[in-house]
């Protein structure tokens, strides 16, 4: 039969005003206050303790360019009371504010162990023991020029599926990029290059974010660019290519029958529309004298770079040979 909420009531009551209750409580209360107490001696100890701390520049100029960026935060050992390390780094994210101006000069932005030691204190108190820091020194130079726009060459070794083809070189997205130096290196920069993107068996034109290659003492913005790859599936075409007479000498001709042989071959779906691939064939002087017959043999001459497997519809043409 399920107990009724009066039952648990009165069950209730009856426990609460019994002395073993009371005695239970009584002992929890002088554990708390032990615990507390507890707390209280174990943070009056000294204690040590590592936080990573925000590195906060303030001041900084609109036209400031770092070269090499200032780092954004610091790794430090501390040494003090329990309660101080509580409310300085537990309870809060601690962070050091530095003043850009009170330690930048003509290009250069230093601070010595000293001063670091010092910002740290004014953000945890002067009481604080450094016991060890990420940072021995910081040293960045910069610049307040506008730097100069440079264009920027991709680098890259690509390949497309089989059926398809790269179309023309790949194509950043942005005209340029900016360097900026300390002294007067990008004087000699006219243009960056990109690491070498690796991409095999492409299927379709896809976008790839790369990055621009370092330059020591050159800050480069952005520090990548991206990069189309375009990607065109092949497709068949045929027509005819013009035979060329190669070696012949001086006082002599070839005249050649057709001078011309049927030529198939695949071009990018864009260029399928266009007149027929400038390709071109050879015979070769050398040749007449190898054979008894009125035939040579005709060779591939001159290809297009968009053209893919060209092959000629006939190994061999008539010739004859006339002396002027």
């Amino acid at each position: 039969m399920p107990l009724r909420k009066r039952d648990l009531r009165d069950t209730w009551l009856k426990v609460r005003t019994s002395g073993q209750f009371r005695n239970v409580l009584l002992f929890l209360v002088f554990v708390a206050v032990s615990a507390l107490f507890w707390c209280i001696l174990a943070l009056n100890d000294s204690v040590t303790e590592t936080f990573a701390v925000r590195v906060q520049l303030e001041n900084v100029p609109d036209s400031v360019t770092f070269i090499n960026q200032p780092p954004q935060a610091m790794h430090v050992t501390l040494r003090d009371k329990g309660t101080n390390i509580l409310r300085s780094g537990v309870l809060k994210y601690p962070q050091v504010n530095i003043n850009f101006r009170d330690y930048s000069d003509r290009g250069i932005f230093r601070m010595s162990k000293s001063d670091l030691n010092a910002v740290i204190k004014t953000a945890f108190g002067n009481g604080i023991q450094i016991i060890a820091t990420s940072l021995d020194s910081l040293r960045c130079y910069y610049t307040d020029s506008r730097g100069k726009r440079v264009p920027v060459r991709i680098m890259a070794d690509v390949t497309a599926s089989s059926g398809n083809i790269i179309a023309g070189a790949p194509v950043p997205m942005q005209r340029g990029v900016r360097i900026y130096s300390y002294g007067d290196e990008i004087d000699t920069i006219t243009q960056v290059e990109t690491e070498v993107l690796k991409k095999r068996d492409l299927s379709q034109t896809e976008m790839f974010e790369v990055r621009i290659r370092p330059i020591p003492g050159i800050r480069i913005v952005p520090p990548e660019v991206g990069v189309q790859v375009n990607v065109e599936p092949l497709v068949h075409k045929e027509g005819y290519a013009v035979i060329e007479s190669l070696g012949v000498p001086q006082g002599e001709s070839l005249l050649l029958f057709p001078n011309r042989v049927p030529v198939s071959y695949y071009v990018p779906m864009s260029k399928f529309n266009d007149t027929e691939a400038p390709i071109s064939a050879a015979v070769d002087y050398a040749d007449t004298k190898l054979t008894d017959s009125n035939q040579i043999p005709v060779r591939l001459g001159n290809v297009p770079g968009y053209v893919v497997n060209p092959e000629i519809k006939a190994d061999s043409v008539e010739y004859t040979l006339v002396k002027r």
